[in-house]
């Protein structure tokens, strides 16, 4: 009776999704006053895919198979003027 209490896990763990972040190779960062840290362009999305319970890999070289990853982002850096 005890462990009926996982069950209402199961959901949560089985929509966790694999994704892969492709961090085009750029030196890119800047200061960030609500994170107080010097980030790259790829913090706030770990962060966020952290929190939500998501697994994800990271690279600069795009694999040629995708086909395990549910979900690929491609950052390519900030837009700067």
């Amino acid at each position: 009776m005890k462990y009926i209490g996982l069950l209402f896990f199961i959901p949560m763990l089985a929509q966790a999704a694999h994704c892969f972040i492709w961090d085009y190779p750029e030196k890119d960062s800047i200061y960030d006053s609500e994170a107080g840290m010097i980030i790259d362009d790829t913090y706030w999305l770990r962060q966020a895919l952290t929190a939500l319970g998501h697994t994800f890999v990271m690279d600069t070289v795009l694999p040629s198979n995708i086909a395990p990853y549910a979900v690929v982002f491609a950052m390519c850096g900030w837009f700067d003027c």
